[in-house]
């Protein structure tokens, strides 16, 4: 008899799992909850730093071009972008005036990248629950986990006690916009459509769909043998609910969320021509 494999099967071993993962994460939050103080105090120099301007935020989709990246740049517009679309940065002088980040397994694989970009503002956002990573001249926001079980999202107008997670870094991107004054607020390459999608009603496969621009990828993944299509699984219900609780917040307080994404599955905001904005 394999008494460790009847006990890991066991209810007690169940309840004690439980029950230590629970003490494991509230030593872990009092232990990283004072990592935020300097975050928040650096971040409240921003407050409407860019009011009533205009900003792009990039999604690292498929659709994204180099081309559109070029003309953003030309213009001389603001840009927020994130997590790996410094993969990008070997094919145009444009570089985002924001750099925001919120996956904690990307952080963990990618430090020394991300600590190397120079960004006029760099914004990490990690969760008091788990490790703490430290990013060079990066603020550091305190990122409130969602909670896909209670089919709701909050929006935070203060990013300086927090951002919540929509289950994209495009819902934290947009809510650093909003503290940081944009009044229009405009997403491309937001394509809202992965190979992998988990719906109300279960796992949902898109065969031939690509999630992101191609060479997405840290160099980490690749090593160790990571396919994106087949490792990522996109909460896209509720992502789409993250979406429009911004919807709900922008419109309420005079503020422009338009979808100038090439294509795409995302609905919620009102679609522009990209081209034409310029």
């Amino acid at each position: 008899m394999n008494f460790r494999k009847t006990f890991r099967e066991s209810k007690i071993y169940t309840v004690l799992r439980k029950f230590t993962r629970s003490i494991e994460k509230s030593i872990k939050y009092i232990v990283n909850i004072n990592s935020f103080k300097d975050g928040q105090n650096a971040v409240r120099k921003y407050k409407n730093f860019y009011e009533g301007r205009r900003c792009f935020i990039i999604g690292n989709g498929p659709s994204l071009t180099v081309r559109d990246l070029d003309k953003i740049k030309n213009a001389g517009e603001i840009s927020i972008a994130s997590n790996s679309i410094y993969k990008l940065y070997d094919k145009t002088e444009w570089r985002p005036t924001i750099y925001t980040i919120s996956d904690g397994w990307e952080i963990k694989n990618a430090l020394k990248e991300i600590s190397e970009l120079k960004p006029e503002l760099k914004i990490t956002a990690m969760s008091a629950l788990g490790r703490v990573y430290n990013v060079d001249n990066a603020i550091l926001l305190k990122l409130i986990d969602k909670d896909e079980k209670e089919e709701k999202v909050l929006f935070s107008d203060d990013i300086s006690k927090c951002v919540h997670d929509g289950g994209t870094i495009t819902y934290v991107s947009i809510q650093c916009a909003v503290y940081l004054g944009f009044k229009e607020i405009i997403l491309l390459g937001v394509d809202h459509s992965f190979a992998k999608e988990r719906t109300k009603d279960g796992l949902k496969i898109n065969s031939g769909v690509t999630n992101h621009f191609q060479n997405y990828l840290t160099d980490r993944a690749k090593e160790i043998g990571i396919i994106d299509e087949e490792y990522v699984v996109f909460p896209v219900d509720f992502a789409t609910m993250a979406f429009e609780k911004a919807k709900e917040y922008a419109d309420s307080h005079g503020i422009k969320i338009l979808n100038a994404t090439r294509g795409g599955k995302l609905e919620v905001f009102e679609r522009v021509d990209f081209d034409a904005l310029f």
